[in-house]
């Protein structure tokens, strides 16, 4: 593999856009390490309107020098994991952040002190404007705020509460041992956590099948401890939610983004009304590959395996032809990432693996790749501009305060650009096997995506109910009804054989981090909405869903995503959705 010097210049992000030189980022440092005392020196004094609106903006300030240090820092590191010069100064800043986050520890209950009457007057001071989402979220937690003394103990409590997932990675990552396997000519081939999925998309069916045994194999032999260890991570966020006064695990963590629980409910009504759509994908999935009986270890292979050499400059320009359905300013966005050094693209040694976007207000985001020219790589190069532009185009229009966006929103912007290179390449495929590819690929992430993290969080919504309903929960309920969700969402044409699938729950690290997966299926579903509404010119839709990515956190995502034509709580955008899928699915049937 090649060292970082060798890659030419035009392949390397130019982080000096942040800081011109080491110095500038040592000088931001000791400029960072002064505030926590100057922050802390205001304990007691924002009752006075014009004191609480300099402490304000002196947050705001802090937070600008804050993000430019962090984000060099990490990806000066994400160049060269072993730094010891910036693991040290990634080491300090989380020293300093410690002591900022002391240091403004008094800032919530304090205001929260001065009454509900005091919070409206700064939200109708015209110099509070760029703080008013930060103020309303303020008013709306009041009625979750314990007693100082009580919130003391519960937060000395929370280390011990929250080391569930921390058990489970080191559970996942040190203690499981997977079996090496045979394929059918007797090659041996080791099973691991990084290898597991390429192997099940292997022709060789018997290697598919040892794989896949000897994976629930390595889970079974822990499977008492990892089911303990989740009963008492959900017990855990029970005991939270109900110490907070929030009726269920579900309010509590849909309770900061303001999330209304009928999104989740509206979410898992619609999909279970058309579990028929995936029943389909996987028929005509075991028709093409001629499969009887279709096993689940059989899902992951490609009907199609299109794997062509493609450049990167190629590949960009696939990607801007495919984005130019979304206007004039965001190509231009997109070629001023490529030609003003926004990304690095290729892999070399010690960099960081995988891809990522770091989106930052100013003075732009950063994308992480590791292309190695291949036509994998053209979709991760589209998702991640998609990050980048909603940054860009939110971080031009909106203030600081306000430039970033929610979690729950985070995920449209790059699957819509995902959407639209898939119709792009589509519609100038060249031969049946590019077509078949491109469409697999498209419905094989639409299932992964909006119907398996919905059986995921059904699950969830299963088990923490059972312990919030003071019922019993075990293992075997567990596996038991996460077999049933299986066979209910596979469908009669995918077969389950040898070890229990009821027991696979238990490699999705996600469940630890309650009621996350949704977010998963209502991302995707939003996304489909904007591209198939933009790729068929609808009135309004592509000036619609730029002020989407120009909104930030201006708003409430679900009044964000309303004001831009998408409304969750409305089954009409979910109609969208599965008239795009069936859509597919017809032209999958007429290739095969």
């Amino acid at each position: 593999m090649k060292k970082r010097s060798q890659i030419a210049e035009k392949y390397k992000w130019n982080l000096k856009d942040i800081f011109e030189n080491e110095d500038e980022l040592l000088k931001s440092i000791q400029k960072i390490e002064k505030y926590p005392a100057i922050l802390s020196a205001y304990k007691g004094k924002l009752k006075k309107i014009n004191t609480c609106y300099e402490y304000f903006e002196l947050c705001t300030e802090l937070g600008k020098i804050m993000d430019k240090v962090e984000v060099y820092v990490s990806l000066k590191l994400s160049e060269n994991l072993e730094d010891n010069k910036f693991l040290e100064i990634s080491s300090k800043l989380s020293n300093i952040s410690k002591n900022i986050s002391v240091a403004t520890s008094f800032e919530e209950p304090e205001l929260l002190g001065y009454g509900e009457k005091y919070l409206n007057k700064l939200l109708k001071d015209s110099r509070f404007k760029d703080y008013s989402m930060s103020i309303k979220n303020l008013i709306r937690e009041k009625a979750h705020v314990l007693p100082e003394k009580e919130e003391i103990m519960l937060s000395k409590a929370m280390k011990s509460l929250g080391g569930f997932s921390d058990v489970y990675d080191n559970i996942d990552t040190l203690d499981l041992k997977f079996e090496s396997v045979k394929d059918s000519k007797g090659k041996l081939y080791e099973v691991n956590q990084h290898n597991y999925s390429h192997l099940l998309e292997n022709n060789d069916r018997v290697l598919r099948k040892n794989a896949y045994n000897s994976y629930l194999k390595g889970y079974h032999g822990l499977g008492n401890t990892i089911a303990s260890n989740y009963i008492g991570s959900v017990e855990s966020d029970w005991f939270v939610a109900d110490m907070y006064g929030f009726k269920s695990t579900l309010e509590m963590s849909l309770f900061g983004s303001n999330i209304d629980s009928k999104v989740y409910d509206k979410l898992l009504e619609n999909v279970n009304k058309n579990l028929n759509l995936m029943h389909k994908f996987y028929t005509l999935k075991k028709k093409a590959l001629n499969l009887s009986p279709f096993y689940i270890y059989d899902r992951s292979v490609k009907i199609a395996n299109l794997n062509e050499k493609i450049s990167y400059e190629e590949a960009y320009e696939k990607v801007i032809n495919a984005m130019s359905v979304l206007g004039d300013e965001y190509v231009t966005g997109l070629k001023t990432a490529r030609d003003n050094r926004w990304i690095d693209v290729y892999p070399y040694e010690k960099k960081t693996t995988g891809g990522f976007c770091c989106n930052m207000f100013e003075p732009h985001p950063y994308i992480l790749l590791n292309t190695v020219d291949d036509s994998r790589g053209i979709y991760t190069l589209a998702h991640e501009l998609g990050h980048a532009m909603h940054g860009y185009l939110s971080a031009k229009i909106q203030p600081y305060q306000t430039h970033d966006h929610t979690i729950f929103l985070a995920e449209i912007a790059s699957t819509v650009n995902e959407v639209l290179l898939f119709k792009y390449l589509y519609q100038n495929a060249k031969t049946k096997k590019e077509k078949l590819s491109h469409l697999e690929k498209y419905l094989s992430n639409i299932f992964a995506t909006i119907y398996v993290q919905t059986m995921y969080s059904e699950f969830e919504y299963y088990s923490h109910t059972l312990v919030e309903s003071e019922s019993p929960i075990s293992k075997d309920l567990l596996n038991a009804k996460y077999k049933e969700l299986n066979q209910k969402y596979y469908g009669k044409s995918v077969k389950f054989e040898s070890q229990d699938i009821g027991e696979t729950w238990m490699r999705i690290p996600h469940f630890y981090r309650a009621y996350y997966v949704y977010k998963y299926a209502t991302g995707m579903s939003s996304a489909i909405n904007f591209a198939t509404r933009i790729y068929n010119n609808e009135p309004d839709s592509l000036n619609k869903y730029l002020e989407f990515l120009k909104s930030g956190t201006c708003d409430y995502s679900l009044e964000i995503l309303k004001k831009a034509g998408v409304n969750l709580l409305d089954d009409r955008s979910y109609k969208v959705v599965f008239d795009e899928i069936s859509w597919a699915l017809k032209e999958l049937e007429k290739l095969i």
